[in-house]
């Protein structure tokens, strides 16, 4: 498939019942601290205000220039002073780090989201795409004049490169998509400006970024990373992770021990039943070809297949917001580089119309979902675990987050891959259980065991799905280790996945896609298991107090994006109490 006719398909999902842009805000703020501090959000992240359904922060960037900076630091400060609560406090020292917090590689990734937002929720909108051109060059030119006055370690230049590409990739769509002169004049201006950015990063022999070009590399050349300072920090501020970076590597790495094992007798199993060697690789590889989903009817047999786990989800494990509206879309070839399996993101959160989009990413080179029991787990992960979150909040269906819990900012990624991540494990302990009921199901859940069948033996999909939740939370607990290891300068990229190598016998290449790609977001690759693992202890508190599986699954889905320490103890305390939601 075409990037147009990608991008084509992408339009016609995500623009479909949205029409022309007439929704109405229903997200205020409800006191001065909060407007306050909303409008600064806004200043900051013109795009997540854009996105969040804030039509009149279209075509708009934040530049970093010094008086910019300067003064968005004095505004946080003296709204530190006035903060009202825990939530807000943590919140502005987010926003503080995150502009005290700069690599090269950051603006051009920030540049090529917020392209990429306003194309997916409106198309080619000219006027608001020649404002954004102009606010990127801008801030392209001003982050170059400030970063090229140091030295960065090879690791940073590499992420840049391939940042640099994946961008140039995005303008290059933009300007073959409209036919306005101005604007293709303008984007063509723009990618000469990313290239001379990039260029000031250079590193010989980078162009996509893939493990065989970049490796060979990064064991030459590779060392220290140079956050061994910064990266507590980011844990604390950034992420809110009550953790210490020892304590994340210490409970990855005993997880990772725990659960070896688990995936070493599944792929045993599945590796008896191909005929085959008894390799975690060989297996997935052979799983794809058996259980093969071609690129066309990918999100076809994702549109069939979720109408079918929806009703079983719902009935137990969350219940769902009657205003629920994802669209399924696959991920285009510029975003694979930032999308390796699946993703889903929201729109219009602040308006009487949210919805999400629900990305899924079918490119061979990036480790991409491609047969039936993977694009499986993936909806469970990306639609029954992030869509519902976000559904369930920005309606107050069975919580009601103030407006600060709804605003996108990295505080508030923990509570949503934690739901993910769980949501993936109850998932398979849920169909096992089905899967042993036989004439006592509904009709709903035999509709689910049928489709599955349809696939191949029910007993085998179903070890096949298992197989791949597990094979993820290996996968998250190295990201994990690595994550800290890599940053703390214990070990470099390369020494590292080595190590993870000799560990658990996959292969460099699959660990350097998995760990190495995460390296642009220090801090937020543990979010998943360590969030996510917590989530399941604070259940099964709340399950022996009393409350149903469903019901404190749909609590924690309505309760926004609140930092981890705030609401893992409003969390223990909605467990202990006599309260429902």
């Amino acid at each position: 498939m075409s990037i147009r006719q990608i991008f084509m398909k992408t339009f016609k999902i995500c623009l479909k019942e949205n029409g022309s842009r007439n929704v109405t805000i229903v997200k205020i703020p409800q006191s001065k601290i909060e407007e306050e501090i909303f409008e600064l959000w806004k200043e900051l992240t013109p795009s997540s205000a854009f996105t969040a359904g804030l039509d009149n922060y279209a075509g708009k960037l934040f530049v970093p220039t010094e008086e910019n900076v300067k003064g968005a630091l004095e505004k946080i400060a003296e709204l530190k002073a006035h903060a009202k609560d825990r939530v807000q406090q943590k919140f502005l020292q987010c926003l503080e780090t995150e502009l005290c917090f700069e690599e090269p590689y950051m603006i051009l990734e920030n540049a090529l989201w917020v392209f990429y937002g306003h194309l997916v929720k409106e198309g080619v909108n000219v006027e608001h795409l020649l404002s954004l051109t102009s606010y990127a060059n801008k801030a392209l030119r001003v982050s170059k004049e400030r970063l090229t006055k140091r030295k960065w370690p090879i690791e940073i230049q590499i992420i840049t490169c391939y940042g640099g590409n994946s961008l140039l990739s995005i303008l290059e769509t933009i300007r073959n998509e409209t036919e306005n002169e101005q604007l293709r004049e303008e984007i063509h201006r723009l990618k000469g400006v990313v290239d001379d950015y990039v260029k000031a990063f250079h590193v010989e022999g980078v162009k996509e970024g893939s493990y065989e070009e970049v490796f060979p590399i990064l064991e030459r050349e590779g060392g220290d990373i140079g956050r061994k300072e910064i990266y507590p920090k980011l844990l604390k501020d950034m992420y809110d992770y009550p953790e210490t970076a020892n304590e994340i590597e210490s409970k990855a790495l005993r997880w990772l021990r725990r659960e070896l094992p688990w995936l070493m007798e599944i792929t045993g199993k599945l590796a008896g039943m191909y005929g085959i060697e008894t390799k975690v690789e060989l297996v997935a590889d052979e799983m794809t070809k058996k259980r093969n989903v071609e690129k066309s009817r990918v999100v076809e047999f994702v549109l069939n297949i979720r109408e079918k786990l929806q009703k079983v989800v719902e009935n137990h494990l969350v219940k769902i917001t009657p205003a629920y509206d994802t669209r399924i879309v696959e991920t285009p070839s510029y975003l694979v580089s930032l999308i390796t399996s699946a993703a889903a993101g929201w729109f219009d959160s602040l308006t009487e119309k949210p919805f999400n989009v629900f990305f899924i990413t079918t490119d061979p080179k990036r480790s991409a979902p491609a047969s039936a029991p993977d694009l499986i787990n993936g909806i469970i992960h990306e639609e029954y675990g992030h869509c519902i979150n976000h559904s369930n909040s920005v309606t107050n269906f069975a919580a009601k987050p103030k407006l600060i819990d709804l605003l996108d900012v990295t505080t508030g990624q923990q509570i949503s891959e934690a739901i993910s991540f769980f949501r993936e494990i109850e998932f398979i302990s849920l169909l096992k259980q089905l899967a042993k009921k036989k004439e006592e199901l509904t009709q709903d859940e035999k509709e689910l065991l049928d489709a599955l069948s349809a696939i191949g033996d029910l007993d085998s999909v179903i070890l096949e799905i298992e197989f791949l939740v597990v094979e993820w939370r290996i996968l998250r607990f190295l990201r994990a280790i690595g994550d800290v290891r890599i940053n703390m300068g214990k070990q470099s990229a390369t020494e590292f996945i080595i190590w993870a190598h000799e560990q658990t016998g996959l292969s460099k290449k699959m660990l350097y896609n998995e760990i190495f790609t995460f390296q642009d977001s220090p801090g937020y690759a543990p979010c998943y298991c360590m969030a996510g693992e917590e989530l399941r202890k604070i259940q099964s508190l709340a399950v022996e107090k009393g409350k149903s599986v469903i019901d404190f699954n749909t609590y924690v889905s309505s309760m926004g994006y609140t930092p981890r320490t705030v609401y893992e103890k409003r969390l223990r305390e909605y467990a202990a109490s006599s309260i429902q939601p």
